[in-house]
């Protein structure tokens, strides 16, 4: 019996189709999987009550996940200002446990990420803590 896991992945850049999406498909090639793209989303920063904030919707997709595959590209030594705000959002959430034992991976993307991987990654991997999620591995394309 194949067990089916559902699998997202998360674009966490301006462009749906750039290179982050593109190392999406090259990780996760041979696999099944959504993506969602960030710049699809309103999702407010936190305490900004919006009648059109779209957090419920991202999270509703991230929740039917069983492994969510973070991308992000680097913008100023850092992952996007798109993935800071749903991390902080996420946690922040009264439904944070509902996140418990999916896994989580990060793919970093840039020029030069070098000054940028390990931060990130450790921001993923205290995030994944949090959550009892299963961190699972990092990836960056130079």
């Amino acid at each position: 019996m194949v067990i089916k896991i559902e699998i997202i992945f998360v674009n966490a850049s301006q462009n749906k189709s750039g290179n982050t999406s593109r190392m999406g498909e090259k990780y996760l090639q041979g696999k099944t999987y959504k993506q969602l793209n960030l710049v699809d989303y309103k999702i407010y920063q936190l305490n900004q009550n919006y009648s059109d904030d779209q957090f419920e919707q991202a999270f509703s997709q991230l929740n039917k996940a069983d492994w969510i595959v973070l991308g992000t590209p680097v913008y100023w030594h850092d992952m996007s200002a798109y993935l800071k705000t749903l991390l902080e959002r996420l946690s922040q959430d009264s439904h944070f446990d509902d996140l418990s034992g999916k896994r989580i991976s990060v793919l970093i993307q840039g020029s030069d990420p070098s000054d940028t991987i390990k931060s990130v990654t450790n921001i993923i991997k205290r995030f994944a803590n949090s959550a009892r999620m299963e961190f699972v591995d990092a990836m960056e394309d130079f």
